[in-house]
């Protein structure tokens, strides 16, 4: 069965509108399908929507049992100072309201919202009945499918299941509490669904992720082959971790342990709290979408779609390792849709078009040249000043131009060649339609 059969839940929240919430009397945000990236000064309200990200997405898990929604907060609801009185007070503005239209690829377009309308009440659930019923459905089918598989269709493809979408969020919080030394037992065969416990907490959780790689390596040594979902959990750290590559349970030490490439082997706990953070992270993602979805094996986290949301991304980061993360979690999981706050130049120099968002609503450079002095002089980062996507377009523009120098006397069969290679050279950066037209207006001037 081909990839078009298998179910798809292609999960994209592609607008957000907020009313009296934290810091906003009302504002409205639009955002791309892979990543999204808010910037501001502190107090702008980048956290503000990232929570409110998190209740909207939550309301999937209305439909979903025992599992815990998101709902909006008392403290989350806007206040102002009323001055009425002799002594100010402050004054909840109500009603609070989140509202959110995602794209599902079955079900195209849905909208939902979740209120908080009076104060000390609960938070509304009739606005979001569309996203309930939508999630109970995917439930139920799921359901069904997983008693199938186990009983008369043992032979029928694995394909044929439905793609869950893994959700998850990482607040500022995700390295607390993650130090702690205890005895790791294995997991026992539970449903699926699992993959959204504590999903939206602001914090992985350490000790179930140890417990599934323990489980998983058992069971690896058990049937004395590599398990499908494993070898993708630690693929994906691989691919994200440029130093790291290999993440492991150690059955003597009874522990999580990880080997870099130049061949030292340390215990989770004593990594760095950037590298912690990383491999904790991405092994969290990896692992959701390898429960949520067993049947893909191997192919869980690149096949896995949904959304994750990470507050300040770049918590512990090197500046190198900063201009690469949010390229790196692309690659390792395409078809997830992240949104991320960060205070990093460095990040932001690495962003493609339409994947910023900027709270301050600043139309200038983006570049602080002092910071890129220190980051260059101290440490260490080469060529601060233009972006890996900069320096790697110049190159090609280089190439273009050797090529364009070549067909000037090129047979026939030569230019046809060197026109091929112009389009291979041209088409990473069509996003880019100032440098793409530059480029297509000396192609054209050359008669190629």
């Amino acid at each position: 069965m081909g990839e078009g059969d298998r179910t798809r839940t292609n999960m994209k929240i592609r607008q957000l509108e907020l009313k009296n919430f934290r810091c906003f009397d009302q504002k409205t945000f639009e955002f791309s399908d892979q990543f999204n990236v808010l910037i501001g000064d502190n107090g702008t309200g980048k956290s503000a929507i990232l929570d409110a990200l998190a209740i909207g997405v939550g309301s999937f898990f209305l439909g979903i049992d025992r599992i815990n929604s998101r709902n909006i907060f008392k403290d989350e609801v806007r206040h102002i100072v009323n001055t009425e009185n002799e002594t100010p007070t402050l004054t909840a503005v109500l009603p609070c309201i989140v509202y959110c239209k995602g794209y599902f690829e079955d079900v195209q377009e849905l909208s939902w919202s979740r209120e908080l309308r009076i104060d000390g009440g609960k938070t509304t659930r009739e606005g979001a009945k569309e996203i309930t019923k939508y999630a109970r459905d995917l439930q139920t089918k799921s359901q069904i499918r997983d008693i199938q598989q186990a009983s008369f269709r043992k032979q029928e493809k694995d394909d044929r299941r439905l793609v869950l979408p893994v959700i998850s969020y990482y607040g500022t919080g995700r390295l607390r509490n993650q130090n702690k030394k205890t005895v790791v037992e294995t997991l026992s065969p539970n449903s699926r669904f699992r993959g959204y416990e504590n999903c939206l907490i602001d914090s992985y959780d350490l000790q179930k992720i140890i417990r599934w790689f323990k489980t998983q390596e058992f069971a690896s040594l058990q049937k004395q082959k590599t398990i499908g979902v494993l070898y993708a959990v630690k693929e994906a750290i691989k691919t994200c971790m440029d130093d790291w590559e290999d993440v492991r349970f150690d059955v003597h030490l009874d522990e999580l342990v990880a080997t870099s490439k130049n061949g030292k082997t340390l215990p989770f706990r004593m990594l760095s709290d950037g590298v912690r953070n990383m491999i904790g992270m991405v092994a969290d993602i990896a692992y959701r979408s390898a429960v949520l979805n067993p049947h893909l094996e191997a192919n869980a986290p690149k096949e896995t779609q949904g959304i994750v949301v990470i507050d300040e991304i770049d918590l512990h980061l090197h500046p190198n390792w900063q201009r690469r993360v949010v390229d790196d979690l692309k690659r390792t999981f395409p078809k997830i849709q992240f949104f991320a706050t960060t205070h990093s130049p460095f990040i932001i120099q690495s962003l493609h078009p339409n994947e910023l968002i900027d709270l301050d609503n600043r139309d200038g450079e983006y570049y602080n040249k002092s910071i890129e002095d220190i980051a260059e002089d101290v440490m260490g980062v080469d060529l601060p000043q233009q972006s890996e996507r900069w320096k790697s377009m110049m190159q090609a523009a280089e190439e273009y131009y050797r090529v364009l120098e070549q067909a000037d006397n090129a047979s026939e069969e030569e230019v046809d060649r060197l026109k091929r290679r112009l389009d291979e050279l041209s088409m990473p950066y069509s996003d880019d339609p100032a440098y793409h037209a530059f480029l297509k207006m000396e192609r054209i001037a050359r008669g190629l």
